[in-house]
C-alpha cells in the first residue's frame, strides 16, 4: 500500500449531547466498516479522566477512499447530528510514518476493549532522522515480539515536522507494562531521551473502534526506508 491517508482530531462535547455524539458515531463507524472498502480503521477514544474529550483517529487507503467516506450518507448524518454540539474541534494535518496491526477485522464498542495510549512528541531541531529511525526499530520489534501489542500507528505533523503522534493499542494494561520492560523499548528510551523537546502521554479509553485488519504487513514511510 502506498500513501494511506490518516486523520487525527481532538473533539469535545458537552454532557447533554454525549449520548447523541456516541450514537451518531456508532452509526458512522459501523456503516463505514460495512460499506466502504477503503476505510481501514477508525477510533474514537476518550481521554481518561476527561470523558467529554476524544481523540479520533482514522486510516483510509488513499485520498479517493477518504472522499468516498466524506460524501457518504452516514458521515453527513453524523455532521448534522453532532457538528453543532461540538465545543472543541482540533484537526491535525498528518502523514503516516508507520502503521501495523495484529487486529482481526472487527468492531469494538465500549471501554472494556483494549488498553490505549496516545503520545504527542516534539523532537529537537535537527534530530528528526535519528528519532524516526529509533521509533521505527522499536515499533517493528514490538509488533514482531510482543503478543499483547495489537496495533501501533505513528504519524508526523505536516505543518510542523518536528511533532509526532502515536496511537497504540494493547490487549491489556499488563501487556503495556510488559512492553515498557522490553529491551527494545528501553533502547528506544535511551536513544531518544535527549532528542525530545516535549512529550505528552495520555491514557485513552475506547468508545468506538473499527478495523479491517489489513495492516498485518506494516506500512513504513518510504523516506525512512531509503535512508
Amino acid at each position: 500500500m502506498t500513501n494511506p491517508v490518516v486523520h487525527l482530531f481532538h473533539l469535545g462535547v458537552d454532557e447533554r449531547n454525549r449520548d447523541t455524539f456516541y450514537q451518531a458515531g456508532v452509526h458512522n463507524f459501523t456503516t463505514s466498516y460495512k460499506d466502504e472498502v477503503g476505510t481501514l480503521a477508525m477510533y474514537a477514544s476518550f481521554i481518561k479522566g476527561r470523558p467529554l474529550e476524544y481523540k479520533v483517529f482514522e486510516v483510509y487507503t488513499d485520498e479517493e477512499a477518504y472522499q468516498i467516506h466524506r460524501n457518504s450518507s452516514q458521515y453527513k448524518t453524523y455532521v448534522e447530528q453532532v457538528g453543532q454540539h461540538l465545543i472543541k474541534r482540533e484537526s491535525y494535518e498528518t502523514e503516516a510514518l508507520f502503521l501495523e496491526e495484529k487486529l482481526a477485522s472487527g468492531i469494538w464498542l465500549g471501554a472494556e476493549h483494549h488498553f490505549l495510549k496516545f503520545a504527542q512528541i516534539e523532537a529537537e531541531e535537527g534530530s528528526q532522522e535519528v528519532f524516526e529511525s529509533s521509533v521505527l526499530t522499536n515499533m517493528q520489534a514490538s509488533m514482531k515480539e510482543e503478543q499483547g501489542v495489537l496495533a501501533m500507528y505513528a504519524l508526523k505533523d505536516i505543518k510542523n515536522p518536528k511533532i509526532y503522534y502515536f496511537y497504540e493499542v494493547y490487549a491489556t494494561a499488563s501487556a503495556y507494562e510488559s512492553h515498557r520492560l522490553t529491551q527494545h523499548f528501553q533502547t528506544y528510551l535511551s536513544e531518544t531521551q535527549d532528542l525530545m523537546k516535549e512529550k505528552i502521554l495520555l491514557d485513552l479509553e475506547n468508545s468506538i473502534a473499527i478495523s479491517k485488519g489489513q495492516f498485518s504487513d506494516s506500512y513504513i514511510d518510504n523516506r525512512i526506508l531509503s535512508r
